[in-house]
């Protein structure tokens, strides 16, 4: 009895620390999002406010307590949400007014000045090797992240990122009430490239699409390859009237540049405007997809329209 009364104990005691660590999470996560977003320059007046109270309790405690290290503090924010320059003038900053705070007590502790001196300097390598390391470890963070959402081969957003993306412009466009147009296409005869010319024409080819598709196309949409030789683009806010009219100019402009260039494919694509906004992406993927694959039935170059009405 007594064994099963540790195990329940064990239990809620595990529970306990479970959640107190979901609820630190979700505390750290907030804060965050919050310091990311906020303006940079109320965020720089934080950050030196900060500085400022460790500067003032360090010159009312002098040698007796060493805060040195909450420093830190406001450099590695300044370093992370900032930038490496702002990281790097308050580590300077902060050595300096460690230094002047340090200086008060010589008289009358009879410390030597070079000493002074010289733990300063210490304290400014520490507080510029923190600043530079932790900015260095943001843009390895922020260029492994990139590189995880991006097609490597032509910039865009793979398949992933495409997906999280539109789940996000499907649900501002649910808010809004506004509709949406998903247009996906496929370069028919594409294998013939690679067959023909090899795999480096072949990604060529890839490339180009993707850097017109970005070139061409607002800041706005949202534009992915999902694999292969299909690609896939939003266009939020857009109605029939101007989906039309925006994939007519796109499709010549493609089909010009191919022609052009002289390679032995085709463009078949299906536009689906959606109306209906209260609706899951895995839907709309199906649709276009069907719609895509029936356009290349009828005849290898060929764009289909359809509007999803509401219910």
């Amino acid at each position: 009895m007594l064994k099963y009364m540790s195990v329940g104990v064990d239990f809620k005691r595990n529970l306990f620390y479970t959640e107190g660590i979901i609820r630190g999470g979700s505390i750290l996560k907030s804060t965050h999002n919050t310091l990311h977003k906020m303006p940079r320059e109320i965020l720089i007046l934080i950050i030196c406010t900060l500085a400022a109270i460790i500067g003032i309790v360090d010159y009312i405690t002098s040698f007796d307590i060493s805060i040195s290290l909450f420093y830190l503090a406001p450099i590695l924010l300044a370093a992370w949400y900032i930038d490496r320059t702002a990281g790097v003038v308050l580590s300077i900053t902060s050595a300096i007014i460690w230094f002047v705070t340090s200086a008060t007590t010589i008289p009358s502790r009879g410390i030597p000045m070079w000493v002074l001196i010289w733990d300063a300097a210490i304290l400014l390598g520490f507080f510029l090797v923190s600043a530079v390391l932790l900015t260095n470890l943001r843009h390895s963070l922020g260029r492994e992240k990139k590189l995880a959402r991006t097609d490597y081969l032509t910039g865009i957003l793979n398949s992933r990122a495409f997906h999280e993306q539109a789940n996000i412009e499907i649900a501002r466009a649910n808010r809004s009430q506004k509709p949406f147009t998903i247009a996906y296409f496929e370069l028919v005869n594409f294998k013939e490239i690679f067959n023909r010319f090899g795999q480096a024409q072949a990604e060529k080819v890839l490339r180009f699409i993707g850097k017109e598709l970005s070139r061409y196309l607002r800041v706005t949409d949202v534009i992915g390859r999902m694999g292969g030789e299909e690609f896939i683009i939003l266009f939020s806010e857009t109605d029939q009237q101007n989906a039309t009219s925006v994939i007519a100019r796109l499709y010549s402009m493609l089909t010009s540049e191919i022609h052009k260039k002289k390679w032995p494919i085709l463009i078949s694509m299906g536009v689906l405007t959606c109306n209906e906004t209260a609706i899951e992406l895995d839907r709309v993927l199906n649709e276009i997809d069907r719609m895509m694959y029936g356009a290349r039935r009828i005849g290898k170059s060929q764009v289909t329209y359809r509007v999803m009405e509401k219910e």
